[in-house]
């Protein structure tokens, strides 16, 4: 009895897996697969959850490997990703405390899908969900700095996440920095320099590369990828 039991939510997470593979061999065959297609092979996280009687996280990795893969197909064909916020929200869904959906999911949304209004609900969400980890905090504080240069808003965040445990030690030079009102340029380039060494991404690699050269470009050489920061007089 005990192994049946365990089977049905097996079964249920594998065939969840499959819907998204198929979903995806419909995205790759392009005109052929609509938008409305892709969206009918993603349930509801309320109507899932009680079907996988406590297989969430198992269920939450395996469509986080899909969406991995869907955003490295999109990103090499046509740069779309029509599903791509719905199975976020999904995959944040099914188990609230994984991390990496929020925070790569948001540069996903934000730089790769250009929805700035979802990658911000989806990092809120997080930190709701995550409230003792400072990283959320932390990527909410660098789209209000970096993309809506919001410097209340970064600061209000950033002054959140250095009261959590483990932050970064150069979290209060941030803040310190948003109370004097300068220093913006340079704050910046370490936040795509940091973005850029702890990416374990390549296409979020590339897209912080891209930055930093063009920060440097109007600034000058002041920081090296491949250095220890940016270099002070």
């Amino acid at each position: 009895m005990r192994k049946s039991g365990l089977a049905i939510p097996m079964l249920l997470v594998v065939s969840l897996l499959g819907s998204i593979v198929l979903a995806a061999s419909l995205d790759r065959r392009g005109a052929r697969a609509t938008t409305g297609e892709e969206w009918l092979f993603l349930p509801d996280a309320a109507q899932l959850k009680p079907l996988l009687l406590g297989f969430h996280g198992v269920a939450a990795d395996l469509l986080w490997i899909q969406i991995v893969q869907y955003v490295g197909t999109h990103w090499q064909t046509d740069r779309k990703f029509p599903q791509l916020s719905k199975a976020l929200e999904l995959a944040t869904s099914l188990d609230p405390r994984f991390l990496e959906p929020y925070r790569l999911g948001g540069v996903y949304l934000l730089y790769l899908s250009r929805q700035p209004e979802a990658a911000v609900s989806l990092l809120e969400k997080g930190a709701a969900a995550n409230p003792g980890r400072w990283e959320l905090p932390h990527d909410l504080g660098r789209y209000y700095y970096l993309e809506a240069r919001d410097y209340a808003r970064a600061l209000r965040w950033w002054e959140h996440a250095v009261t959590l445990p483990g932050r970064p030690d150069y979290l209060p030079r941030f803040v310190a920095r948003l109370y004097a009102k300068t220093g913006h340029e340079e704050t910046a380039l370490e936040l795509w320099l940091n973005l850029y060494r702890t990416a374990q991404n390549d296409h979020v690699r590339a897209l912080a590369r891209e930055e930093i050269e063009r920060l440097k470009a109007v600034n000058g050489p002041r920081v090296t990828v491949d250095g220890q920061g940016p270099r002070r007089p």
